[in-house]
């Protein structure tokens, strides 16, 4: 299996190379855009959040590939939060008779059955791994504070936007047979952690809860403790 995929590495190394030299080109000319660049990375980020034509997480390598790791971070960062605001307040001031128009009835009864949560904590556990865009709406729509939702989703999100930025930060920068060898990686761990997402997100439910209760535990004074 590891002969193949040096193999397979090997093989695809150099039309990798011509690919990567001609995107450093195109890298090059929307960077000489200036400011142009920025906003317009940071509007489609926020855009796809609401009409998703592409996954954050594509658009997180690319941010990564065009502005590096710092800037491409807070750039993904600060889009991903204007759209999750912007989904949360029409799910949650519009509701169910507009995004009906938008997105089948029968789905959104669905996902509300199956999301009626109040806890951020689990709200941050779901968005960890890719969800239908329907879900966030459905968020917005439920009874949960939005000052404690809107952190829980962007939380849950920012773990695929840095693995994306770092992705795309390294493909910027590394020779043809590495960034082979991050895709071949990302990949396998990508589709092992869908394959099992189910059991690892009851895993970190629980002991994310454990961890609260012991945070609570440590922070609530004693009963019966003389007063100050």
């Amino acid at each position: 299996m590891l002969a193949a995929v040096g193999l397979l590495i090997w093989w695809l190394t150099e039309p990798v190379s011509d690919a990567l030299a001609a995107a450093g080109d195109i890298r090059a000319w929307i960077i000489s855009t200036g400011p142009m660049a920025p906003i317009a990375y940071v509007t489609f980020f926020a855009a796809q959040i609401l009409i998703a034509p592409l996954p954050g997480s594509f658009l997180a390598v690319l941010g990564g590939y065009l502005f590096g790791f710092g800037a491409g971070l807070f750039l993904s960062l600060l889009g991903l939060a204007i759209g999750a605001s912007l989904v949360l307040l029409i799910g949650r001031k519009l509701g169910r008779p507009l995004l009906e128009r938008f997105f089948d009835r029968s789905d959104l009864i669905r996902w509300e059955r199956k999301l009626r949560l109040r806890s951020p904590l689990i709200w941050f556990v779901l968005f960890l791994f890719p969800v239908p865009d329907v879900v966030m709406y459905v968020a917005g729509m439920g009874t949960t504070p939005l000052r404690w939702l809107l952190p829980a989703i962007l939380l849950g999100r920012s773990l695929g936007i840095f693995i994306g930025i770092t992705v795309g930060n390294a493909t910027a920068k590394w020779p043809a047979e590495w960034v082979l060898a991050q895709w071949v990686l990302l990949l396998l761990l990508g589709g092992l952690a869908y394959r099992f997402q189910r059991p690892i997100r009851y895993y970190l439910l629980v002991n994310l809860r454990r961890l609260r209760r012991t945070a609570r535990g440590m922070f609530r004074a004693p009963l019966g403790s003389p007063a100050d």
